[in-house]
């Protein structure tokens, strides 16, 4: 008959392998979702920097954001009035990170990885009020 400490010893070495195994299955899964996202966004992994632009009173504040690449920039609507979200020129819309354009309502927002270099804009495409520029290093 096993003695209690000998049974102690039993009990808690099952349970370091199954948090072990816990944390492994997490750490493999977070992994995956992580490579996942790199895949689709140009090598970017995700929890880099957050750059926020918010829109009230038919104005984008800031009006420009310097970022690096693998950041994120994320545009808030907290006005009232919808806004059609595009890159580029109006009337000349080039995607970024697969997004042309994307109608924002009331506290609605639009989140992008800034995959690619250099200098670029956004606007409402429905009345060019809002308007803003970001550069990616």
């Amino acid at each position: 008959m096993l003695r209690w400490v000998e049974k102690s010893l039993i009990i808690i070495g099952a349970l370091a392998a199954v948090v072990g195994a816990g944390f492994l299955a997490v750490t493999l899964s977070s992994h995956y979702l992580d490579q996942k996202y790199a895949d689709t966004h140009q090598g970017c992994f995700p929890n880099q920097a957050v750059h926020t632009v918010i829109i009230e009173n038919s104005k984008a504040t800031p009006s420009h954001v310097n970022a690096l690449r693998c950041d994120t920039l994320t545009i808030i609507n907290h006005d009232t009035a919808q806004y059609m979200i595009a890159f580029g020129f109006h009337e000349k819309h080039v995607p970024y990170d697969g997004i042309e354009e994307k109608m924002l309502g009331k506290d609605g927002s639009l989140t992008v990885t800034l995959i690619q270099a250099g200098s670029f804009r956004f606007h409402d495409h429905i009345n060019d009020v809002v308007e803003g520029t970001f550069s990616v290093y």
